[in-house]
C-alpha cells in the first residue's frame, strides 16, 4: 500500500482540466487497488467535509475511460463507486444525527456557511425526495445528507433514497469519460490501440480513414 500512496500524483499542482487525466493514470498504473482506490474516492466524495475539498467526479468520471479501454472491469468500478457512494453518505447522515449543528461549525463547513442554508431550504421544500435529488446537484450532495441526519429524518427513509440514488448515479458518472475514452488515450494516458474500423457502432472517431466510394463522372479517390 506504501507503494501505491508514494505514487499518488500531486493533485494540488495540477489544473482541474488534468486531474482526470492525472488520476487515469494512477488507476491504471495501480490496477491492483483500482478498485480499493475508486471505492475511497466514492466515500470522500459523499463524506461531508472531505467531498467539499476534492475533485472526486472528475476523478470518477475517469474511471469510466479506462473501463472503456478495457482496462477496468466495468462492475467492479460500478460496485466500488455505488458502495463508496452509498457509506460516504451514510457516514454524513450518521455524523449529521449525532453532532446535528456542530459539524457546520467545522473547517471547511465553516468557511461555507451559505451551504447550510441551502442544504436546509432544499431539504425543506423537497423532503426527503431531497437525498435522492441532492446526489446530482454539486455542492448539495455534500450537505444534505448531514442536514437529512440533523432533521432526524427516519434512517430507513434515507437509506432507501441513498441507495436508490447511489446505483442511478455511478453509472451516469463513468458514461462521460467512457464515452471520450479516445480523448484520454491520445492525452498520453496507456499504449492502448485504437479500436478496428469493423467494431461497430461508437467507434465512428477511432475507424481508421478508408476511401470515399466512387462517384460516376468524377475521377476514382484514392485517400480520404
Amino acid at each position: 500500500m506504501d507503494a501505491v500512496l508514494t505514487g499518488l500524483p500531486d493533485f494540488t499542482a495540477l489544473d482541474f482540466a488534468a486531474y482526470g487525466t492525472a488520476f487515469a493514470g494512477f488507476i491504471e498504473t495501480h490496477a491492483d487497488w483500482a478498485e480499493i482506490i475508486i471505492f475511497l474516492m466514492a466515500f470522500a466524495e459523499g463524506l461531508t467535509l472531505v467531498g467539499l475539498l476534492i475533485p472526486g467526479v472528475v476523478m470518477l468520471t475517469a474511471s469510466g475511460a479506462l473501463v472503456a479501454a478495457g482496462v477496468l472491469d466495468f462492475w467492479s468500478v460500478y460496485l466500488a463507486i455505488a458502495g463508496g457512494a452509498i457509506l460516504g453518505d451514510a457516514t454524513s447522515y450518521w455524523l449529521g444525527r449525532r453532532y446535528g449543528e456542530r459539524m457546520f461549525r467545522l473547517w471547511p463547513l465553516s468557511r461555507h456557511p451559505e451551504l447550510r442554508g441551502r442544504g436546509e431550504a432544499f431539504f425543506l421544500r423537497h423532503g426527503s425526495k431531497s437525498v435522492f435529488l441532492a446526489r446530482f446537484i454539486g455542492p448539495l450532495r455534500a450537505v444534505v445528507p448531514t442536514t437529512a441526519g440533523m432533521m432526524a429524518m427516519p434512517h430507513r427513509k434515507f437509506q432507501a433514497f441513498n441507495v436508490l440514488s447511489a446505483v442511478i448515479w455511478a453509472p451516469l458518472l463513468m458514461s462521460p469519460g467512457h464515452l471520450a475514452w479516445t480523448g484520454y488515450d491520445r492525452s498520453g494516458v496507456g499504449d492502448r490501440p485504437a479500436p478496428a474500423a469493423e467494431g461497430g457502432i461508437g467507434q465512428g472517431a477511432a475507424r481508421s480513414c478508408a476511401p470515399a466510394p466512387p462517384v460516376e463522372g468524377s475521377p476514382e479517390r484514392t485517400g480520404c
